[in-house]
C-alpha cells in the first residue's frame, strides 16, 4: 500500500486579533542633495504597541504613500524586531494613508486616530540629526563657494558696525524690502537686537507670513509646538558658540568678522523650522539686503521717525554683491505697493502669472502689479484727453472681490457683467457720471492693446462703443438695480447728506427711522452659489488682511 505523499505547507503569519501596530509617515529633518533639486525625504514608520520599531521605509515625499500598502505586508513578513506576525489592527493618524492601507490591505483593521508614539519617535529623530558632530560642518559645503562668502562677510561685517538695533525703535518696526532678482517684493523685514542680545534681522516672503509668526510665537510661550512660517534669519554669534572647524574655516579664508560677538549666521526654516540647505544664491540674497541696509541707515540720520509719525523714508539703489550689482528698495516704516518696477517688466504678464484660474497665487505682489499697471496708464499719451479718472481701479476691484478675476481675465462678457449688473448695484456713485467712467475705460484698453497686445481688448472696446455710455447712465440712474445699502446711500446723498461720513449716515438714519422700509428688491437676497460663497470668503479674507496690515503699521 503506497504511502499518501504530504502536501507542502505554505507558512503565513498568525494574526492575532488584539495586536495593534502603529504607522505613520513625516518627513526626515535633513535635506538629500546631489540629486538635482534639494529635497527632505519622507519615511514611513511601523510601530508594534510597546514602541518597538518594525520597520521602515525612506524614499522621496509622495513615493511612500504610493508603496504603503506593500510596505505593511513585507513588515508582516519580515520585521525587524521580534517574530513575524500580522497585527488584528493598524494605527494611522493620516486618512490618506489608511485609504490606501485599507485597499491592499482588506482583511486587517485600518483606523484614523491620533499617534502620539510616533510623534515621539520623531522628536528623538529630530534630536539626533542636530546632535551631528560639528568637526563634519563647513561653510563651504552645499555648493556655497569663497568668494561668495567672503563678499557676504565683509557686506554683515559692516550691518553690524552700524548698528540697525539702535537705529530702528523695536522690532516690530518692521521694513520693507523689494529685491525683484530673488522674487521679493515688499518683504517684511525685522530688525531684531533692541534688547541688547539676538543681533540680526528676520526676512518674511509675505505680511502674511510675519503676521502667523507672531501668532506662532506667542503658542509658543504657551507651551504649545505650532507650525511656523517659513522665514530667512541672519543672527550674530559669538565665536566662542560656533562648532571648531567653522571658526577655522573663517579664519583660514580670512573672512572679514566685525567683532568676536559678530560672526555672521545665515539660517533658513522650512514650516517644520527644519534648517533649509543654503546655496550661493541665499548668501547673494543676503548680501544685497544687509548693504541695503547699511546704505539707508548710513544716509538717513532720522530713521527713527518714520514709526513716530515722521516721513516715511523709500530708497531704490543699486548695491554691489558677488554676483555683481543689484537694485533693492528699502521703505520705512513697512508699506505694500512701495516698489519701483523695472520698465521692461511686462505687467500683464506678471498678472497671468500671480493669477490663474480665480486663485491669487500671491496677493502682495498682484496688489502691486495693479497699482504698477494703472500707473502706467496714467502716464500713458491714452490717459493724457481724460479729464478725471478712477474708473479702473474701480472696474479691476469690482472684478476681484464679486468675479475673483484680475483684469487680465476680463474679457467682454466679464466687463459686461461688471458694468451693467455689479457697477450699479455696488458702487455708490452719480449716473452723469457714466459718459467719464465709459471714456476712461476706452483709453485703458487702447492702452492695453497698443502696449501689450492685449487680446481681449478688440472685445471690451465692442462692449465700450456705440451708446454704451448712454446704457450705462441709464443703469446707474435706474434704482431697481441698486443693492438695499446702495440704496440708502444714494436716497442720503440725494437728500443732501454725506454719505461718506459716518456722520452723515448716521444723521440720516436718524431722520429716516419712522420712514417705512421699501420693499425688497426681486433677487436681492437669493441664496448664493457655492462660487459665490467662495469669492464672499476670499473678499473676506482679504478685509481681515487689510485690516490686520493697518494694525502693524
Amino acid at each position: 500500500m503506497s504511502k499518501r505523499r504530504a502536501r507542502p505547507r505554505t507558512w503565513r503569519p498568525q494574526q492575532v486579533a488584539t495586536v495593534e501596530w502603529i504607522g505613520g509617515i513625516f518627513p526626515l529633518p535633513a535635506y538629500v542633495t546631489g540629486e538635482g533639486e534639494p529635497y527632505r525625504p519622507e519615511i514611513l514608520m511601523w510601530l508594534s504597541g510597546d514602541g518597538a520599531i518594525l520597520g521602515s521605509d525612506i524614499d522621496r515625499p509622495g513615493v511612500v504613500l504610493a508603496g504603503a500598502a506593500n510596505s505593511l505586508k513585507q513588515t508582516i513578513k519580515e520585521p525587524i524586531y521580534g517574530r513575524p506576525h500580522r497585527p488584528g489592527r493598524v494605527r494611522v493618524a493620516s486618512a490618506e494613508l489608511a485609504e490606501v492601507l485599507r485597499a491592499g490591505n482588506p482583511d486587517i483593521d485600518i483606523v484614523c486616530a491620533p499617534t502620539p508614539e510616533l510623534d515621539e519617535v520623531r522628536q528623538h529623530m529630530q534630536k539626533d540629526f542636530a546632535a551631528a558632530d560639528d568637526d563634519e560642518q563647513s561653510l563651504l559645503a552645499d555648493g556655497r563657494t569663497a568668494p561668495v562668502l567672503a563678499s557676504f562677510f565683509s557686506a554683515a561685517a559692516a550691518l553690524f558696525r552700524i548698528k540697525p538695533w539702535e537705529v530702528v525703535p523695536a522690532d516690530e518696526h518692521l521694513l520693507a524690502i523689494t529685491l525683484a532678482e530673488y522674487g521679493l517684493f515688499d518683504a517684511p523685514l525685522a530688525i531684531i537686537g533692541q534688547m541688547k542680545r539676538s543681533f540680526g534681522f528676520i526676512l518674511f516672503q509675505t505680511i502674511e507670513a510675519y503676521e502667523a509668526y507672531l501668532v506662532a510665537a506667542d503658542l509658543v510661550d504657551a507651551g504649545e509646538e505650532p507650525k511656523m512660517p517659513p522665514h530667512f534669519t541672519l543672527n550674530y554669534e559669538r565665536g566662542a558658540d560656533l562648532p571648531t572647524t567653522i571658526r577655522k574655516e573663517i579664519y583660514e579664508h580670512q573672512w572679514e568678522v566685525a567683532g568676536s560677538d559678530a560672526y555672521p549666521q545665515l539660517t533658513a526654516y522650512d514650516e517644520d523650522m527644519m534648517l533649509h540647505l543654503l546655496s550661493d544664491d541665499d548668501v547673494i540674497m543676503a548680501e544685497a539686503i544687509a548693504r541695503g541696509l547699511t546704505t539707508v541707515i548710513a544716509e538717513t540720520q532720522e530713521l527713527q521717525r518714520p514709526w513716530v509719525g515722521g516721513e516715511p523714508v523709500s530708497r531704490t539703489m543699486m548695491v554691489p554683491t558677488a554676483a555683481g550689482d543689484m537694485e533693492i528698495t528699502v521703505v520705512a516704516p513697512y508699506a505694500q505697493g512701495a516698489r519701483a518696477f523695472d520698465p521692461s517688466v511686462d505687467i500683464l504678464a506678471e498678472l497671468v502669472e500671480v493669477s490663474r484660474g480665480g486663485v491669487i497665487l500671491d496677493e502682495n505682489r498682484f496688489r502691486a502689479l495693479e497699482n504698477e499697471l494703472l500707473r502706467r496708464f496714467a502716464a500713458s499719451p491714452e490717459a493724457g484727453t481724460l479729464s478725471e479718472m478712477g474708473a479702473c481701479s474701480l472696474v479691476m476691484g469690482l472684478a476681484l472681490d464679486y468675479l475673483g478675476r484680475s483684469i487680465v481675465e476680463v474679457g467682454s462678457t466679464r466687463l459686461q457683467r461688471l458694468l451693467f449688473e455689479f457697477f450699479p448695484r455696488k458702487v455708490s456713485i452719480q449716473a452723469d457720471k457714466a459718459h467719464s467712467i465709459i471714456a476712461e475705460l476706452r483709453a485703458f484698453y487702447h492702452f492695453l492693446k497698443r502696449e501689450y497686445g492685449f487680446k481681449k481688448a478688440d472685445g471690451c472696446m465692442r462692449i465700450l462703443g456705440g451708446n454704451a455710455a448712454g446704457r450705462f447712465e441709464a443703469a446707474l440712474a435706474d434704482p431697481n438695480n441698486f443693492s438695499p445699502v446702495k440704496s440708502i446711500l444714494m436716497a442720503g446723498a440725494e437728500a443732501g447728506y454725506d454719505m461718506e461720513s459716518k456722520e452723515g449716515i448716521e444723521a440720516f438714519m436718524e431722520a429716516t427711522r419712522n420712514i417705512p422700509a421699501p420693499p425688497p428688491i426681486p433677487g436681492a437676497f437669493a441664496p448664493p452659489s457655492a462660487a459665490k460663497k467662495a469669492i464672499k470668503a476670499k473678499k473676506s479674507k482679504r478685509k481681515t488682511a487689510r485690516a490686520s496690515r493697518k494694525k502693524n503699521r
